[in-house]
């Protein structure tokens, strides 16, 4: 600890509690973030952190304890929901004299473009201007059928199918649940339709999934009935008087099995995920239609819908944290917000903020030191997540695997990268702690690169005020490994 710093801390102690009786309390949503404020704060406070470091913050239930740290936030600083749309609506009811900062939209924050081209797909963002916050789940207000079929938007781009989504699982013999349950006090519809097909890919299935989807009626089921892979579309009725409407899913022989389902899955889900084995754990698609990683959201507001659209962040990348230059601005910005609310302790918040860009100036060094013997080398990731650090450190990948955040590939993409591994010397593909391993394995599967795992929120580090530098520095050792 500095002299300067250690006077503060020093003069803080002298006056007792009146010196810190004012600090705010201060919810941050992931750990990135948070460590930066940890950092800000040291010596006088110490801030909550919404959002385990583990967990995807593109979708995430709230656990009671983080939810309650939330609520009771005099600040919350947040990426904003490009990142986090779940989040929006807990944001709006924090109490008025709560202060919100969202990184995203301050104008001191970098913000990249997607990235277009090569192995990075085309963003259609023109779409957005009818996706915005899912204004369509506003009409329909969870209870109402009449404006359902606006969910024939929900990315599935210019092909409409009678289904919304598809998800491909690989099941061992043995009973499951599928559940259903109540948000806001209503189901999303009062019922639905479902085929359940014995298949090993989605598109070969889906012309015989619409055909039972569109005929008129089909199997009734109510509450605790059983579903079995049949040619037939069932008619899954839900019981409006209990909060959770349960199926018992039988599956008779090991094997991979699409469920394709005429809403979303995601929009009856509260708290659990919606499909689980005997035990009680989840069951996760290999694969899924529209590609999304819906597992784990946040349905307060519905807000985990924007992930139907693979590029539904909106026009900017949202992982500006892993840019440095941002990093360091947020440092100031956040220390300028906390000494407003508490002017008795800004000598500290600043000194620190000044330390902590120092700090992050020796990282930049050690960083470019590590990735020197590298470059020129080519990588690619699993999702196209990192152009931040890539910039901030003139290190470009040649491409992602998958370009939403926790979502599947088509099986088309993954050919398509396959080539460019061979035919352009690919040395590395990267995951992720977050997704599944078997992906990277597939998409090396006949070639020389080897593969790493890079991660870019701190899934593995203790969260706090070292975290954000030692993300970076692993992150920078990950690539120059697997290079």
């Amino acid at each position: 600890m500095s002299r300067k710093l250690l006077s503060y801390t020093a003069l803080g102690l002298i006056l007792g509690n009146t010196a810190f009786a004012d600090v705010p309390k201060v919810a941050v949503d992931i750990a990135p973030v948070h460590s930066l404020v940890s950092r800000v704060m040291e010596g006088v406070g110490t801030p909550e952190l919404v959002i385990p470091a583990g967990a995807s913050p593109h979708g995430y239930s709230l656990r009671p304890s983080e939810a309650k740290s939330l609520q009771d936030a005099d600040m919350v600083i947040w990426m904003g929901e490009d990142l986090a749309p779940w989040m929006e609506n807990s944001i709006e009811t924090l109490s008025k004299n709560a202060q919100v900062i969202t990184l995203l939209e301050e104008s001191e924050t970098k913000l990249l473009d997607f990235r277009e081209g090569a192995l990075f797909e085309e963003h259609d963002h023109d779409d957005h201007d009818d996706h915005d916050d899912h204004d369509d789940h506003d009409d329909h207000d969870h209870a109402k059928k009449d404006d359902h079929d606006d969910h024939d938007d929900h990315g599935h781009g210019s092909k409409h199918h009678a289904f919304e989504w598809a998800g491909l699982f690989e099941l061992s013999a043995g009973t499951y649940s599928w559940s259903f349950a109540k948000v806001d006090g209503n189901y999303a519809d009062p019922a639905m339709k479902m085929v359940i097909l014995e298949t090993t890919d989605i598109e070969a299935a889906e012309e015989g999934a619409e055909e039972l989807l569109e005929a008129d009626g089909g199997t009734m089921k109510e509450n605790s009935d059983n579903l079995v892979a049949a040619n037939t579309a069932y008619v899954l009725n839900f019981d409006s008087s209990k909060d959770t409407t349960v199926f018992a899913v039988n599956i008779e022989t090991a094997g991979k099995y699409a469920f394709f389902t005429e809403h979303m899955p995601f929009e009856f889900e509260a708290d659990e995920h919606f499909f689980k084995d005997a035990s009680g754990n989840d069951v996760e698609p290999i694969a899924q239609e529209p590609d999304g990683d819906h597992h784990g959201h946040g349905h307060d507001d519905h807000g985990g819908h924007d992930d139907h659209d693979e590029h539904a962040h909106g026009e900017h990348d949202p992982h500006a944290w892993l840019s440095i230059e941002n990093a360091q601005t947020w440092l100031n910005l956040v220390a300028g917000k906390l000494s407003a609310a508490d002017p008795e302790n800004a000598g500290v918040y600043f000194a620190n903020a000044a330390e902590a860009r120092a700090e992050i100036d020796a990282l930049v060094k050690e960083v470019n030191s590590i990735l020197e013997p590298v470059r020129g080398r080519n990588f690619v990731v699993f999702h196209d997540a990192y152009q931040y650090f890539e910039t901030s450190f003139d290190f470009p990948a040649a491409g992602a695997i998958s370009l939403g955040d926790a979502s599947d590939p088509s099986a088309a993409r993954i050919a398509e990268i396959q080539d460019r591994v061979k035919d352009e010397g690919i040395n590395c593909v990267l995951s992720e702690p977050q997704y599944n391993p078997k992906l990277v394995t597939t998409v090396l599967s006949g070639t020389d690169a080897k593969t790493g795992v890079i991660d870019p929120l701190g899934a593995t580090l203790e969260p706090g005020p070292n975290l954000y530098r030692d993300l970076i520095r692993n992150m920078a050792k990950s690539l120059a490994g697997c290079l």
